[in-house]
């Protein structure tokens, strides 16, 4: 007795294979499937484009917000605190009127990286810097004469506070995007604490080292107690606002 069909099934696989043909389709002969075949099929041009339009339209105000900022800090720069009976270490400090509107532009950035992520945020302050850096080189409109006092700042202290802005906000948004948490207070105060002392740290002793007028290591000793008490009061608008700031889905809610 023979223990297998001698014809092993074939006389089956007419039926299966007539079934199989009437469900095929052209795709069937396509190896790899276009879905998968060298990344996917090829985009049209409004699908390349949407997911920048879509990233610079919700950056434009940010990045107009910044940039006020910055620009109301250079524009208050000569505009000094008179603390005449302020310890000396104050006085040495030069404390000026920029010095308060610093702190906010560190919370301009520390909103979109709540809102929107790291990503947004590096975007942001570098289209800030690259509009401010624009408008000093080009000068269009020749800007000093239709701002009636536009503060004499040198070359050097220009460009080392935005090597130092810039140090500081790349300090400040990985460590907002690494507090983030349950505790809504963590990661701006990690941040401020973060940009406060890379900012003072860097823009001080590359503006004014090796000066006679500016004691710079009592500049920055001062300037990072006001920035980063400044940074403390700042929690109050910061905690009003996060409804209105909500995080973008992938960000745990946080």
């Amino acid at each position: 007795m023979k223990a297998y069909d001698y014809r092993n099934g074939a006389h089956r696989l007419p039926v299966l294979g007539a079934a199989y043909t009437l469900h095929r389709s052209s795709a069937d002969a396509v190896w790899p499937p276009k879905a998968r075949a060298y990344g996917g099929e090829v985009e049209n041009l409004r699908q390349r484009l949407k997911t920048p339009l879509r990233m610079t339209a919700r950056l434009v105000m940010p990045v107009l917000i910044l940039v006020t900022l910055l620009g109301a800090a250079y524009l208050y720069t000569d505009d000094f605190l008179l603390l005449p009976r302020a310890p000396r270490l104050i006085q040495n400090g030069w404390l000026a009127m920029s010095d308060l509107v610093l702190p906010v532009a560190f919370y301009a950035v520390h909103l979109t990286n709540r809102r929107y992520g790291a990503p947004y945020a590096f975007a942001q302050l570098t289209a800030g810097l690259t509009i401010l850096g624009l408008v000093a080189l080009i000068n269009p409109g020749d800007v000093d004469n239709w701002i009636n006092n536009t503060p004499a700042l040198s070359w050097r202290a220009m460009l080392a506070f935005g090597a130092a802005f810039l140090f500081a906000n790349f300090i400040a948004i990985v460590f907002f995007d690494a507090a983030r948490g349950p505790r809504w207070w963590t990661a701006p105060l990690a941040a401020s604490f973060a940009a406060a002392l890379a900012f003072s740290a860097v823009y001080y002793p590359a503006a004014f080292a090796g000066t006679e007028d500016v004691i710079w290591t009592d500049c920055a000793l001062v300037h990072f107690a006001v920035f980063f008490g400044e940074s403390l009061l700042l929690l109050l608008p910061y905690y009003l606002l996060r409804p209105a700031m909500r995080p973008m889905p992938g960000l745990n809610g946080y």
